[in-house]
């Protein structure tokens, strides 16, 4: 249930209450559409970028059907140096939109259910490099969930400025919603402790990089209709 909890280690702050995922795992898409049919919050937030949210939304509308989003992203990898920024070129990025993903099946389970859906991922393409080294999430089946993410909070995680930064985008976007609100905050369990942290503090507002006009809807298969 949602409510007021004073325990730092909890999940639950105020009305909102954080449930981190591994991203891409079935277990973990399992376990969100499970507590939003079972607590019925009327705001999801996901750690989704706001620029896809149209396309995301048809792609979605379209399962079991699989789509794919493209958008243009910025190579600066391997450019020789001294190589003049103008002449940086940008490259296709391809996202799946499957549906055992949890960040997926929480948008899908939030419309069943008539909740408001916040995407709060800041920009497409920039999410800095963090640690995706999880333990087995089918481990989740024979331990249990709280177990699983007691476990992997336990463990210090290293942090740059790159995940501060991102941390911070997203947290201003959260302290933008309604506190009041019954709230499901969807993220990452690598970044979950960043942006508790960085909810904490007053934020600025994150530049938006990119026009939702360059995010394609697009068929990996043409069987796929």
């Amino acid at each position: 249930m949602f409510g007021t909890n004073d325990d730092p280690a909890s999940l639950q702050r105020g009305e909102w209450r954080y449930f981190p995922v591994v991203p891409g795992r079935l277990e973990f898409a399992v376990a969100v559409r499970q507590a939003l049919l079972a607590e019925r919050p009327s705001v999801v937030a996901v750690e989704l970028p706001s620029e896809c949210e149209q396309a995301l939304l048809r792609a979605i509308n379209r399962l079991p059907q699989i789509s794919a989003l493209m958008f243009p992203y910025k190579a600066e990898a391997g450019l020789p140096r001294g190589e003049d920024e103008d002449a940086i070129t940008f490259q296709m990025l391809y996202v799946p939109v499957e549906p055992a993903d949890p960040f997926i099946e929480a948008v899908r389970t939030a419309k069943e259910i008539g909740a408001q859906v916040v995407f709060i991922e800041p920009t497409l393409g920039e999410r800095p490099h963090v640690a995706g080294a999880y333990p087995d999430s089918y481990a989740v089946h024979r331990i249990g969930l709280e177990p699983y993410l007691h476990a992997y909070r336990l463990q210090s995680q290293p942090r740059n400025e790159d995940i501060e930064r991102h941390a911070a985008a997203m947290a201003w976007r959260l302290q933008g919603a309604d506190p009041f609100a019954k709230t499901m905050v969807v993220v990452s369990l690598n970044v979950l402790h960043p942006l508790l942290d960085a909810v904490q503090i007053p934020q600025d507002e994150a530049p938006r990089k990119m026009s939702s006009d360059l995010v394609q809807l697009v068929n990996p298969d043409p069987e796929s209709r």
